[in-house]
């Protein structure tokens, strides 16, 4: 029978992965592993997973923190329906399915990646800077389904301002009273990546945070919009209702709706530009044609 394996790093989206009973899975940090996992506890090569005469077996291939099943430290076990095992520090959830479950996995899947690019359609140029901001934020959280967020951008030169919130007074964005996590915003800006975190307990860069905790997140993603010319952006969302993880398919999707984004808003600023100018040339035409006529009038 297939199965779904459910990967949970503590500073990172959950992977999900259908499993197919014909072949055998490689977990570990390196890039040949079926199932990558990148997280320091996680051997390069750390264990293997394979269906056998119709029962799922997991088995440790040398690696250096272990396996764990149901807590207890093992070389090798046989999976029930739903188990749960740790790989080194990242916990993961063992789902036996049967044929329907797959197939309807499957299709959840393609439909999101639909859903997806038909959202993706709605962020066009002619829209203005002004109003892709706000457009992007709503498809993003309704494509992730947390509940609030906020898009931060400047021009070249310019400082990072919001651009657009949702479930966020602006009493909640102003400095130290910020109840999301600024240092979530701050990696990702500085590093260019997206930063996710799905349990916000066991995150030590970010659980500490006075924000956070007196926020009460539980899960949150920065996103940032890559855009040439000097211009930044980032796009955060968050959670304060507990819910299903920020997934890795999740994730994808919210990268590709910001890579639209910032092409379309790149777009935008050249079509504003463009019309700055065309403007420009037409109030310096116009001076012109006056200056011509005083100086017919007094000659």
């Amino acid at each position: 029978m297939p199965a779904r394996l459910t990967a949970y790093p503590p500073d990172g989206a959950a992977l999900v992965r259908l499993l197919d009973e014909t072949t055998s899975y490689r977990i570990g940090r390196a890039s040949e592993c079926e199932l990558r996992i990148e997280h320091g506890s996680v051997s390069r090569f750390h264990a293997e997973i394979a269906s056998r005469g119709g029962t799922w077996h997991l088995h440790d291939t040398g690696s250096k923190n272990g396996l764990r099943v149901h807590g207890h430290l093992v070389l090798e076990a046989d999976l029930e329906a739903s188990t749960w095992f740790s790989i080194g520090d990242v916990h993961c959830a063992f789902e036996s399915l049967d044929q329907s479950a797959a197939a309807a996995h499957r299709a959840s899947s393609a439909s999101r990646r639909d859903i997806s690019r038909a959202l993706s359609a709605r962020l066009q140029p002619g829209l203005g800077t002004h109003g892709l901001l706000p457009q992007t934020l709503d498809v993003v959280l309704q494509l992730s389904g947390l509940e609030r967020g906020f898009v931060l951008y400047a021009d070249a030169g310019d400082p990072l301002r919001v651009r657009a919130s949702r479930g966020l007074r602006e009493s909640d964005l102003a400095g130290s009273r910020f109840s999301g996590s600024a240092t979530a915003v701050d990696r990702a800006l500085a590093s260019g990546a997206s930063v996710v975190c799905c349990d916000i307990a066991v995150a030590p860069w970010l659980g500490l945070q006075p924000s956070v905790r007196l926020g009460g997140i539980r899960a949150l993603f920065c996103v940032p919009l890559e855009m040439g010319g000097g211009a930044r952006g980032v796009i955060y969302a968050d959670s304060r209702r507990p819910g299903a993880p920020i997934t890795d398919l999740d994730l994808e999707l919210v990268q590709n709706i910001a890579l639209h984004a910032a092409s379309a808003i790149e777009a935008a600023r050249m079509s504003e530009r463009i019309a700055g100018l065309a403007d420009a040339l037409g109030h310096a035409e116009a001076a012109g044609a006056l200056w011509e006529d005083l100086r017919g009038a007094t000659a």
